[in-house]
């Protein structure tokens, strides 16, 4: 892999990192979140092969999965409060929502189904 596309890919892991850790936001929370996704994706794949290509579909569908619950509990709890600040989860089903969405993100039990997987990969 070339240099550049080295760093840059490392500086967008760290930095959206950064971006969830300090946002007080839904959105920016869920931008940081997909970069990270789309930062990691490559780094799989730095030796094309098979296994590494299967496993970075599962991880990328997995992923894309999450987003989208992580995103359908942003909205609800959005249209429960009209706010979008981190701090105020009103609605129980936007809380349950995002817990699973992030429980998948994170690997987590009893969503760690897709972590045995992309880690043989």
């Amino acid at each position: 892999m070339n240099p550049f596309v080295s760093i840059t890919l490392l500086t967008t892991l760290i930095l959206s990192t950064t971006i969830v850790t300090i946002s007080s936001h839904w959105l920016f929370a869920w931008i940081g979140l997909e970069m990270n996704m789309m930062a990691i994706i490559p780094i799989m794949m730095k030796k094309p092969n098979p296994r590494a290509t299967e496993a970075s579909a599962k991880y990328f569908l997995t992923q894309a999965t999450a987003s989208s619950l992580f995103m359908l509990a942003i909205i609800i709890n959005l249209m429960h409060s009209s706010q979008w600040t981190i701090m105020k989860l009103f609605d129980p089903t936007a809380s349950i929502l995002m817990t699973m969405a992030l429980a998948i993100k994170l690997g987590l039990s009893p969503f760690h189904f897709w972590v045995p997987e992309v880690t043989q990969g």
